[in-house]
């Protein structure tokens, strides 16, 4: 089976006479092919670099997956990748065009695609050329931070997570998916696993005042340059105390302790309390995105 699989494709009539769309077989061919397009926006890009470097082995054909390029006078213009029934996008700026390549392919091929995830005008561009006339949208934001500001914060520890915590975080990561509200709500069993997984991965925080876990926060993708924080949440009856902000702060803190030059989150763009807890931590926001539910 070859590696790279490359078609042609057309932009109809336009200036553009042929682009060229390069699948990959594996993780690790596409990022050996990607990487280096996909450093170029780092931050912009965590979701598709965090992913392909999520899989246990990279150098195995992941089912279900597809991971493509659209490429211009040999030059990679825009990206893709599909995991489960979500598709992630990208392009460089300017070239918002070529996302209507990456639409044809997944039709071309019969594709199920359930949603589409990436910058505002990418993931809009994909869901019209996909054929979707009434989009259902999430818009989040990604913010970086590169020097936290000072703050005064609370006595509480942040600590690793251990699988005596396993049951409560589970609980308040079903509670943090209904929250932010995504267009795939995963079971509790599914849940379950992750979580434990991601526990064992020594990525998952808790905050502890005391002797009660009071917030929780993970670090759920590495870069690069950027440490990504994500899965921050406090139980209702505790928040407007400043555990979140405690919690964000010191893992930020250990972030950059650790040699990263960035922390970097997404944010709910419509959640205006999350984005001031962030604000006066000294994260900025970078760029727009949307999650589009297709048909």
């Amino acid at each position: 089976m070859n590696d790279i699989k490359m078609e042609k494709l057309y932009l109809n009539n336009e200036s553009i006479h042929m682009s060229m769309i390069a699948s990959y077989n594996t993780p690790q061919k596409y990022l050996d092919a990607t990487l280096s397009y996909l450093e170029e926006r780092e931050l912009e890009n965590n979701l598709i670099i965090g992913l392909c470097n999520g899989y246990e082995d990279k150098k195995k054909k992941q089912d279900g997956c597809v991971f493509i390029n659209a490429i211009e006078n040999g030059e990679i213009v825009a990206t893709s990748i599909k995991t489960t029934t979500r598709a992630i996008v990208s392009c460089t700026r300017g070239n918002l065009e070529y996302i209507r390549l990456l639409a044809d392919y997944y039709k071309m091929n019969k594709i199920e695609i359930r949603s589409v995830f990436g910058e505002q005008e990418c993931a809009f561009e994909f869901s019209k050329c996909y054929g979707n006339e009434k989009p259902d949208t999430r818009g989040v934001i990604v913010h970086q931070l590169e020097t936290l500001n000072e703050l005064s914060l609370l006595a509480g520890e942040l600590k690793l997570c251990d699988l005596n915590d396993l049951e409560l975080i589970t609980d308040w990561m079903m509670i943090f998916e209904q929250e932010a509200g995504g267009f795939s709500q995963p079971n509790r069993k599914q849940m379950y696993e992750s979580t434990k997984a991601r526990i064992k991965s020594g990525n998952f925080f808790k905050l502890i005042d005391n002797e009660e876990v009071v917030s929780m926060a993970a670090l759920i993708r590495k870069t690069k340059n950027i440490g990504i924080i994500g899965f921050v949440y406090t139980p209702h009856d505790l928040r407007g105390r400043g555990y979140a902000t405690t919690c964000v702060w010191k893992l930020s803190e250990q972030i950059l302790n650790t040699g990263f030059k960035y922390c970097g989150l997404f944010t709910d763009a419509s959640n205006p309390t999350s984005n001031k807890i962030y604000r006066n931590i000294g994260y900025l926001p970078v760029a727009e995105f949307n999650e589009i539910k297709l048909g």
